[in-house]
């Protein structure tokens, strides 16, 4: 097939497209918008237990900064210096524990969980040094570079400013107590890193815009990769319609079978045939067992002729009945009488044929409900 290359993609990807390149691990979520939720998460989580920390942090360094003679003698020296290293540990479990959180439940939610193991897999096109260059001078790269220089920009900016306006207060930590001193300035740092924080969020902003315009921008489509995309989905047509043609056929073959089964063939008298069949001890109603039009219909009657069933002309009824029945299922109830008046007639055409004497006549302005009046085209169902 040949496509045109140079065709635009215009048109919106479809829900497969997007399915497909997930699967494939391309995604639209943020890396700015993950770090600053890693770095907000865990600000806040830190501020929490700043308590804890700061007391915590001031009884280990107390005892680590004491020294006496005994503790060179003192055989579990190591195992105190460990159990300081598991209390720090323990700090900051929580912290830990909110920023794993932080890093897998946004991507999680916002990508779905996709196992992709074809980035794993060995390509000899990314060792091609032609393509990479060619990704380093992309519109992606440019982008990305401009964040990190912006991101750069707003957390000097930042920083220098808060700081120039709190060189007082830094200034006056020396004149206070270690523990004082040490208290303030982890406040007007927290309060520097707030600021940062609030500062980054116009960046993850245009840093989520931008990745969502450019994800569907990758992922549009052109009018033909729709079409492609839809006949790869539903099927080729040509093969489509040869099995629509042989389930055709086998459903026909298998009517025809059961034409011997019928007990009457209501006819157009050529265009509409439609084959019933009623055992009232086994059936609550009778039966459509075969119908059609057409070729399909003389092939019925010239069944019946064969198998010697009874054929009667009731053109109204019969094109009710093809029209409003379905194969292998009974006659509609506003039918019921019109259909018996065939029966009764069937029956006493049996009768006939066992006794002999007067053939029966046939019915005459046999009534079918005005609802059920069908005049419709001809059309051939082969």
């Amino acid at each position: 097939m040949n496509h045109n290359t140079n065709e635009e993609k215009t048109e919106n990807p479809t829900e497969h497209r997007i399915k497909k390149s997930r699967k494939k691990g391309k995604t639209r979520y943020s890396r700015e918008l993950n770090s600053l939720l890693v770095l907000l998460v865990g600000f806040i989580s830190i501020w929490c237990y700043r308590d804890w920390i700061f007391s915590t942090f001031s009884h280990i360094m107390a005892n680590s900064f004491y020294f006496n003679k005994n503790i060179i003698d003192d055989n579990n020296t190591l195992l105190k210096t460990l159990f300081f290293l598991k209390e720090i540990l323990f700090i900051f479990f929580p912290f830990l524990i909110s920023l794993l959180i932080i890093i897998i439940v946004p991507a999680i939610c916002l990508s779905g969980i996709k196992l992709n193991f074809q980035s794993l897999s060995f390509n000899l096109t990314k060792l091609n040094p032609f393509q990479g260059l060619k990704k380093i001078f992309s519109f992606q790269i440019i982008m990305e570079f401009f964040k990190i220089v912006l991101k750069l920009c707003v957390v000097t900016s930042i920083s220098f400013f808060y700081l120039y306006v709190s060189f007082s207060a830094i200034l006056f930590l020396i004149s206070e107590n270690p523990v004082s001193s040490i208290w303030h300035g982890c406040n007007i740092i927290a309060v520097c890193c707030m600021l940062v924080i609030l500062g980054l969020f116009p960046i993850v902003a245009f840093d989520i815009i931008f990745q969502e315009l450019n994800h569907y921008k990758k992922l549009r489509m052109t009018y033909q990769e729709i079409k492609d995309e839809l006949r790869e989905k539903e099927g080729n047509p040509s093969i489509k319609a040869r099995i629509r043609q042989e389930m055709k056929a086998t459903i026909r073959r298998r009517m025809l079978s059961d034409i011997p089964k019928a007990d009457v063939i209501i006819t157009n008298p050529i265009h509409y045939s439609v084959a019933l069949q009623y055992n009232e001890k086994k059936m609550n109603a009778p039966k459509v067992i075969a119908k059609g039009i057409g070729e399909i219909a003389l092939k019925i009657q010239d069944l019946a002729l064969k198998n010697n069933i009874s054929i009667i002309a009731a053109p109204s009824l019969a094109r009710a009945l093809y029209r409003y029945s379905e194969i292998g299922q009974y006659v509609p109830g506003p039918l019921y009488q019109a259909v018996a008046e065939v029966l009764a007639w069937v029956w006493k055409v049996r009768k006939w044929k066992k006794e002999g004497g007067i053939f029966p006549e046939k019915p005459k302005n046999i009534i079918v409900p005005s609802e059920f009046n069908f005049t419709g085209e001809i059309k051939n169902n082969d």
